[in-house]
């Protein structure tokens, strides 16, 4: 009998984890900038925070540090993400993408004017763009822009209509999220 391979086991990413200074108003950023939909709160300042005693040794919350506020965040189509304000939280929140660990992560749009015109009414701060994509991301329409959150965090748009192409022949291909089917109701 085989074991069963990772590629049998992982069926892909199903939400990211960002800590911000302020819970509440990344909820209420996500929410103007993605139409973000909070699907439950683990715990949140009316209740009792979540210790390193109690997760410490199952997520590596460092000692002397609670999670004060952590909620999951639904952004459509997509993985989900999770937002947590710890009371003592260590690192900067301005790392980019010359800093090791996660830089940012990336949102696929229909209408990349629409969507980071809606980002920086919520809050956020645009960097050049939109510029058209090159190399294997090059195609008619194909356009990217980043943007920062109020308290830092990098995060991409991507509007890909045209196929991209790839190195080689390899057997997967890079996942987009398909249209909303509910967009396509109005």
């Amino acid at each position: 009998m085989t074991s069963p391979s990772a590629r049998d086991s992982i069926r892909g990413i199903e939400h990211v984890g960002i800590t911000v200074p302020n819970h509440e108003e990344a909820i209420a950023f996500f929410k103007a900038a993605f139409d973000a939909e909070v699907l439950f709160s683990l715990t949140d300042k009316s209740r009792e925070p979540l210790t390193h005693e109690d997760l410490g040794p199952k997520n590596g919350l460092r000692k002397g540090t609670a999670i004060v506020a952590v909620s999951m965040l639904r952004l459509q189509n997509g993985p989900n993400v999770e937002v947590f304000e710890i009371d003592r939280p260590g690192g900067r929140p301005d790392q980019g993408i010359s800093d090791y660990g996660i830089s940012h992560f990336s949102v696929t749009v229909d209408d990349i004017e629409a969507a980071t015109q809606a980002f920086a009414d919520a809050g956020g701060t645009l960097l050049e763009g939109p510029y058209d994509l090159g190399d294997q991301e090059e195609g008619p329409g194909n356009k990217g822009q980043f943007g920062q959150a109020p308290w830092g965090l990098l995060i991409e748009f991507e509007q890909l209509p045209a196929p991209m192409d790839y190195d080689g022949q390899p057997e997967a291909k890079r996942w987009l999220p398909e249209p909303d089917p509910k967009a396509e109701e109005v």
